[in-house]
């Protein structure tokens, strides 16, 4: 059996600050600088080395964090291309080898630098030197007692910084979105939003944001949100039921508003646990079209083709298409037959069908004019 930690005040403080690193970044230099005077290891340094890029996420040293290993003091940033051979984290962790030997392993690796997590993505690093103020085997039992909570601490992070990527990347898709997302608690607090349901609020006099709490400003309107969200999280469950209402905003504009149950598939924790329902609230603005490109990659159909095909996704007649691009009704009709043809449908109606399964791409966010926003009401003429 391995020698039980020691109780000092400043273990636990190094023990605490550890795993407060792994949480905040902007923690480990106050990390490492106990670490270095607990262990007597100068000049202690982590690394986040991305294999995928090539470059270092991150770089830490007591007296700061750095995002480029070109720019790390010392040696840091040459860590990855010393290749030690790698620690055995398994060893360290689960008692596999003796605190001795464990120890004495740390202390020879920790020179060049020891590999806390290393898989296809990153490698992370920790390295520093003995400063030799205390006895060999007094730094190695340290050592052997602190290193595994530095490996689980690195851990932590990495599985840390792959969730808030994840849920970064998701935020940013529902900010595509042309249309308004919101995530509501039963007292109406808004946990999210994305960029059209903010946009929209704010340009609409009936709703706003309080406190991070929705209000309608008539209570007709408050007591319609009450009972939607009612009806959506009444038992999360199968007695759980979507609602609508069609609202009209200041400006005059429709937005139906459909609130439907949320129910994680995954357990969930903090005030996510709540009850919540989703919020979406339509676009009546909307000027997501099909891209005249996207069905001509997909179907070969020529420019005039697509616009058409186009046209009647949109709900215009033969004659009113006929008429906006300048062509005689049977022009269109030909031209209507050879897309039905190229696109393996047989009737209008299945081709209007299959280009709404079809995503719409955003001109204006596309980069051809301003983005698209909600209008500000205009005064109306006395």
């Amino acid at each position: 059996m391995g020698e039980h930690p020691t109780t000092d005040e400043d273990f636990h403080r190094l023990v605490d600050s550890i795993y407060e690193s792994a949480l905040d970044v902007a923690a480990m230099p106050a990390a490492l600088d106990l670490f270095s005077r607990y262990t007597c290891t100068v000049s202690p340094r982590y690394l986040i080395w991305d294999k995928l890029a090539g470059h270092a996420r991150l770089g830490v040293t007591p007296h700061g964090c750095f995002t480029g290993g070109a720019s790390l003091p010392g040696t840091l940033g040459a860590c990855h291309g010393a290749r030690p051979a790698p620690l055995d984290a398994a060893a360290l962790c689960c008692g596999g080898a003796t605190a001795t030997d464990v120890a004495a392993l740390v202390c020879s690796e920790l020179e060049q630098g020891i590999r806390l997590v290393e898989n296809a993505e990153v490698c992370v690093l920790m390295s520093g030197t003995n400063a030799g103020s205390i006895s060999t085997g007094q730094r190695e039992r340290r050592l052997s007692h602190v290193m595994p909570h530095w490996v689980r601490a690195a851990r932590m992070q990495q599985r840390n910084f792959e969730l808030s990527g994840l849920a970064s990347l998701g935020l940013a898709g529902l900010d595509t979105l042309d249309f308004g997302v919101m995530v509501l608690q039963a007292d109406l607090r808004v946990r999210y939003a994305n960029s059209w349901a903010e946009a929209l609020v704010q340009a609409d006099s009936h709703l706003s944001l309080q406190d991070g709490v929705l209000r309608a400003h008539s209570d007709t309107l408050q007591a319609v949100l009450r009972k939607l969200l009612d009806g959506a999280m009444r038992g999360r469950g199968a007695d759980a039921a979507s609602g609508s209402w069609m609202h009209i905003t200041s400006g005059g504009q429709p937005v139906p508003i459909i609130v439907t149950p949320l129910v994680s598939r995954q357990p969930v924790e903090g005030p996510w646990q709540l009850p919540a329902a989703m919020l979406l609230l339509g676009n009546s603005e909307s000027r997501s079209v099909l891209d005249a490109g996207v069905l001509t990659s997909l179907f070969g159909l020529s420019r005039k083709e697509s616009i058409i095909a186009i046209r009647l996704a949109a709900g215009e007649t033969l004659n009113e298409i006929a008429e906006r691009e300048f062509l005689s009704p049977h022009t269109v009709r030909v031209h209507i037959r050879d897309t039905l043809r190229k696109t393996g449908t047989h009737r209008q109606s299945e081709l209007v069908r299959l280009l709404h399964l079809l995503p719409g791409v955003n001109l204006e966010r596309a980069g051809m004019t301003s983005a698209i926003r909600p209008r500000t009401p205009r005064p109306r003429a006395a």
